[in-house]
């Protein structure tokens, strides 16, 4: 599966579906998730506004992670290792 820009603002929930993070942007098919993003920032992806680089602490998200994909949420397959 390959990200596009629309998956920017999308909101990261893992397998027990609590919230991780944000699609802050999408490059070359990889979203990069930003965890607990500040408000501002959020509604920033979300209606496109502004850069939507990825800072210091976003992540790649690697698509085989993904359960399901679906009206701006991503679900994981599994929880993030603590």
């Amino acid at each position: 599966m390959e990200f596009t820009e629309a998956d920017e603002g999308s909101s990261v929930f893992d397998a027990d579906r609590k919230k991780i993070g944000v699609v802050t942007e999408v490059r070359g098919g990889d979203a990069y998730v930003e965890p607990d993003p500040s408000l501002a920032e959020e509604l920033k992806a979300k209606l496109d506004w502004g850069s939507h680089e990825a800072d210091d602490e976003a992540f790649a998200l690697d698509s085989d992670s993904v359960d399901e994909r679906d009206d701006g949420e991503i679900l994981l397959r599994n929880r993030p290792l603590d």
